[in-house]
């Protein structure tokens, strides 16, 4: 794509903010798409992104329950597993950070919001001349790499509850990197502090935290894990400075 191709398309992008009630101020930062925007983690990444000045699309499927006060904001109602939504909503973002949790029906991977949500985002821009930056939260199972493996790990059976949701997020990896669109999927350490399934996340942000690609990272006791702030600053850092596309990469302190 040439320069003047994507001056048009951010172009574009200002004036669906400017419609939306967001107005010129909006402009300044990137231009960043959160899905899972009413989650614990999700709803971080929004206040983490605001913060520093991006514009932020937060997008659930009920937008009554993203209640912000920011100039660059605002709230849409869609579905990450709405391929025609998705290409409609993110058109023009730098950046699309989906932070999704959902089981299945059957209890099947390939049924998994993440699986889903994988599929519809290299959908949407397979081919396309011009990609926003995907940027995917993953499971911490999936850093063991194979079903085989990670069910050694963690002694899981498939008839448990959180069977379609941990390896749909391996799913997801697989159909990334069997992709050629501009993706990274943010694996989380094992624990994730201040953040527990339907209570209010406990946030201590440091801004700190360190990176791998291959194996967990882990503090001098050996424990991996990073508080639920700190990860979601790991996905704006990586929203506005790419340094993983193309490659899965985890967090820790």
């Amino acid at each position: 794509m040439n320069r003047t191709t994507q001056r048009l398309s951010r172009s574009c992008l200002a004036i669906v903010l400017i419609v939306m009630g967001m107005g010129t101020a909006a402009a300044k930062g990137e231009r960043i798409v959160v899905y899972g925007a009413t989650g614990a983690i999700g709803g971080l990444i929004v206040q983490e992104a605001l913060k520093r000045g991006d514009t932020v699309v937060g997008v659930a499927r009920d937008p009554g329950k993203l209640a912000v006060s920011d100039p660059h904001y605002h709230a849409v109602a869609g579905d990450v597993t709405d391929v025609d939504g998705f290409r409609r909503i993110t058109r023009g973002a730098d950046a699309v950070i989906i932070s999704v949790l959902g089981d299945a029906k059957d209890n099947s991977p390939e049924d998994s919001v993440s699986a889903r949500a994988a599929k519809v985002a290299v959908a949407a821009y397979t081919g396309v001349a011009h990609s926003p930056h995907i940027i995917q939260i993953g499971g911490a199972p999936t850093m063991y790499e194979t079903r085989e493996a990670m069910l050694a790990h963690m002694h899981m059976s498939p008839s448990s509850p959180m069977y379609a949701v941990i390896f749909g997020h391996l799913l997801a990896l697989q159909t990334y990197r069997a992709s050629h669109i501009r993706w990274t999927v943010l694996t989380p350490p094992m624990s994730i502090e201040g953040w527990k399934l339907h209570s209010p996340p406990q946030p201590h942000r440091t801004g700190k935290y360190r990176v791998a690609t291959t194996d967990f990272v882990r503090d001098a006791q050996g424990r991996s894990e990073i508080n639920v702030a700190d990860l979601a600053v790991a996905a704006v850092d990586e929203a506005e400075h790419p340094h993983f596309i193309g490659k899965r990469f985890t967090v820790g302190y």
